[in-house]
């Protein structure tokens, strides 16, 4: 899977100012928040609009996603698209945008929730879409939404002071949620005391709406969470590229502007890692779609696609003292590879580019049957250097959740 030039040039949009004139040099948290929406179980189940027409997600045109963002408090660096999806690289962390739900992911002191109120404004006026649910349904005489379900989670905070707003503090955050949506539920997961613990908040699934599914989605995520990254494997996420002002960006002549350094840079440390080769790509996997982008001075992030459909994310802030990145995907790795390949290889291809001190895994899998759920129950021993301190399952109504929590042998 080397990388080819039309991998630096198809994005369908690029923010060629901001990939210029972006500095890192004051981020410093890098745990995400991360907000799962599922408007409808499926593409299928899209209403048409009074006008007849079938909207999507995927028709928000770009200015608008700019507008939510700006909300967040982050911008587009470029955006990659293919025939089921759309991937946003963005100046902390991704979103990706399929016809019935989205993904977003954002680090540093972004204010990811309070973008709700706005989105689902654009999606009634826009869409024609509904969520709706009356101030009798949830019983306690608010005015609410029931997308058909909702998935928001972040590890515990490095720095939880220098947050916005909300996002101080897990109760609060909470709190936000569940006056917005229908039937929400919130866990603390893992050790409370040392701060080393992962939160969830999930909703409870819009059952009506299953009603003539005739095959449910397949539907699994995997998450790796990374702190303490070994020196020698940080400083490959180091840049030493310069950053440009504003006026020397529009002093630029067009082709000069095109020749995207931070782009650039973000490829060659895809490939010089191997992070573009933590799957294997069987010959029925028609595509790789990769974008990634190297921060100055230091930090990476980086959206890649395979069969348009399935991503696997990763963002790196390599910084001493609170060094971090993660990993998260939703490639049905198994089906993907023929069974040449499972996530406990994934997982061991991860933890060799970054080394960390510690890390957590989160696997969400729609049924205890599912064959890397019953592999990851029995990991320990699979993973060499790491001793597992906890493992925890959850059974939330439609899926399994299995959390688990290493630290390194030798620290």
């Amino acid at each position: 899977m080397t990388i080819s030039i039309k991998e630096l040039t198809n994005h369908s949009y690029v923010d060629h100012q901001l990939s210029a004139t972006l500095d890192s040099t004051e981020a410093f948290e890098g745990p995400e928040k991360l907000l799962e929406i599922w408007f409808y179980c499926d593409k299928n189940h899209i209403p048409a609009n009074p006008n007849g027409q079938k909207l999507t997600l995927r028709d928000i045109p770009v200015e608008t996603w700019i507008q939510i963002l700006n909300l967040v408090k982050c911008e587009i660096l470029s955006i990659k698209d293919t025939p089921v999806m759309n991937a946003f690289l963005l100046s902390e962390s991704s979103l990706f945008v399929y016809d019935h739900r989205l993904i977003l992911k954002t680090c540093g002191t972004t204010t990811t929730l309070l973008c709700l109120p706005y989105l689902f404004e654009v999606l009634e006026r826009d869409l024609g879409w509904s969520f709706r649910c009356g101030k009798d349904k949830c019983g306690d005489n608010k005015d609410k939404f029931e997308p058909y379900k909702v998935f928001y989670s972040r590890r515990a905070f490095m720095f939880p002071s220098k947050q916005k707003s909300i996002h101080k503090n897990w109760a609060d955050e909470v709190e936000y949620l569940n006056n917005f949506f229908c039937n929400g539920k919130a866990y603390v997961v893992g050790r409370y005391d040392k701060g080393k613990h992962w939160n969830l908040f999930v909703t409870d699934t819009k059952k009506a709406e299953e009603m003539g599914i005739v095959k449910e989605e397949e539907d699994e995520t995997l998450e790796i969470l990374m702190t303490g990254l070994k020196p020698s494997c940080a400083e490959q996420f180091v840049s030493n590229r310069t950053i440009n002002s504003e006026q020397e960006v529009c002093d630029k002549k067009p082709e000069e502007a095109a020749d995207d350094e931070g782009h650039l840079l973000g490829s060659n440390m895809t490939e010089q890692t191997g992070l573009n080769k933590i799957y294997q790509c069987t010959d029925k996997s028609d595509s790789f779609v990769h974008d990634a982008f190297a921060f100055s001075p230091c930090g990476y992030s980086s959206n890649m696609i395979l069969d348009n459909e399935y991503y696997y994310t990763l963002h790196v802030t390599p910084e001493k003292g609170w060094s971090y990145a993660s990993f998260e995907s939703n490639v049905p790795v198994t089906s993907i590879s023929d069974d040449r390949q499972d996530n406990i290889e994934v997982l061991n291809k991860v933890l060799n580019v970054f080394q960390p001190n510690e890390f957590c895994l989160t696997f969400f899998a729609k049924s205890e049957k599912n064959m890397n759920f019953q592999k990851l129950l029995n990991i320990s021993k699979m993973i060499p250097h790491y001793q597992k301190h906890d493992k925890i399952i959850y059974d939330l109504e439609d899926y399994q959740l299995l959390y688990m929590r290493f630290e390194r042998k030798d620290n």
